[in-house]
């Protein structure tokens, strides 16, 4: 797998030479190394410590991409979002929260 210090002066060299590229912003396409289901269960732990360093790796069953080993990122926490109408519907409203609101607002008048 190429690094981007190579790339780089790949494109630049490229879009020197007016090859289609004229942007050095223009990423290069991702190459993913692709192995077998048989060579992925017997170099699980290598493959593991591969994608833990940001490789893609396409693991592959007859030829034809199967799966595909991607670096774990967490899910952030916290609470779900809920809208504000679902917030406020579960608030309670009964009889005397509607004498304390109109008691606030008399008096501040």
């Amino acid at each position: 797998m190429k690094s981007k210090k190579v790339i780089a002066p790949l494109l630049k060299a490229r879009a020197e030479a007016g090859e289609g590229i004229l942007d050095e912003t223009v990423a290069a396409p991702r190459q993913r190394a692709s192995v077998s289901v048989r060579e992925a269960k017997d170099q699980l732990s290598a493959l593991l410590q591969r994608v833990a360093n940001g490789e893609e790796i396409v693991v592959t069953s007859d030829g034809a991409p199967k799966a595909m080993l991607v670096r774990f990122r967490p899910i952030m926490g916290g609470k779900p979002w809920r809208p504000l109408g679902a917030f406020l519907a579960d608030q309670p409203m009964g009889p005397d929260s509607a004498q304390a609101v109109r008691a606030e607002r008399d008096s501040r008048y």
